[in-house]
C-alpha cells in the first residue's frame, strides 16, 4: 500500500487552500511544504494528521489517501 500525493494535492486545491496555509499549520515554510507535497521530502504521520485537520478532512477518510498502486514518484510518507 502506498501514499497518493496526487490525491493530497487535489484535495487541497479543491478546497481552495494554499500551500502557504498548510505550511503555516505545519510550522514550516511554503517551499518545504511544496517539497513534501511533491514527494521530495517525506510526510510524517503527525504532519499528515495536521494536514487532514487543515483541509477539514475527517480522520475516517484518511484511508482514501492510501492505494495499492501509485507511481513511485508520487509516493512519500514515513512514520
Amino acid at each position: 500500500m502506498t501514499f497518493n500525493l496526487q490525491k493530497l494535492r487535489y484535495e487541497r486545491l479543491s478546497r481552495k487552500i494554499s500551500q502557504d496555509d498548510v505550511a503555516k499549520a505545519l510550522g514550516i515554510n511554503r517551499s518545504s511544504y511544496y517539497k513534501k507535497e511533491n514527494g521530495d521530502i517525506k510526510i510524517s504521520v503527525n504532519e499528515f494528521s495536521t494536514i487532514l485537520t487543515t483541509l477539514k478532512i475527517p480522520a475516517n477518510e484518511a484511508g482514501n489517501f492510501f492505494v495499492h498502486e501509485v507511481p513511485e514518484r508520487e509516493q512519500s510518507i514515513t512514520q
